[in-house]
């Protein structure tokens, strides 16, 4: 007969055998004359320290945490730069099995992602895929006089 395991018993399992935790620090410093405000925040798994609402100009790092347990975690920032009409899109994936390797993203779009949640995973999965990297280092944006670093790490 199968037996219903619901979230709390299954991550007392994966607690007692073992299966990490996957945890991301994201910090995010804006080098630029616009302040980075209404941010959106789309992801999987639990936000520690969830991500500033607004960064001023110039700013010292903004830090972000984001933890899962039975499974990788992904999400997605969206920062509204102000004074122009674009957006800044920082996405991540970070698979549950080390073996595959994390995916980080920063990007300059025209669009905000639509509330939808259909329509928000369509645009994550294109944006996401089309301009990932892998998180060695920095990720930095030169766009027209806009400049930001952003960086991911295990948590």
């Amino acid at each position: 007969m199968d037996e219903v395991v619901n979230t709390k018993n299954a991550i007392t399992l994966a607690t007692k055998f073992g299966i990490p935790k996957r945890k991301i620090l994201v910090s995010i410093i804006n080098e630029s004359n616009y302040a980075l405000t209404n941010t959106t925040m789309y992801f999987n798994g639990t936000s520690v320290n969830p991500a500033s609402p607004n960064i001023a100009p110039f700013t010292d790092p903004s830090n972000a945490r984001y933890e899962a347990t039975l499974h990788g975690t992904k999400g997605m920032l969206c920062y509204r730069i102000e004074g122009t009409p674009n957006f800044l899109l920082i996405s991540w994936k970070v698979p549950l099995f080390r073996h595959r390797k994390n995916e980080f993203c920063v990007h300059v779009c025209p669009n905000r992602p639509s509330e939808e949640q259909k329509e928000k995973n369509i645009f994550r999965k294109y944006i996401h895929k089309k301009y990932k990297k892998f998180p060695d280092e920095s990720i930095q944006i030169d766009y027209d006089d806009f400049k930001v670093s952003a960086t991911m790490s295990s948590g």
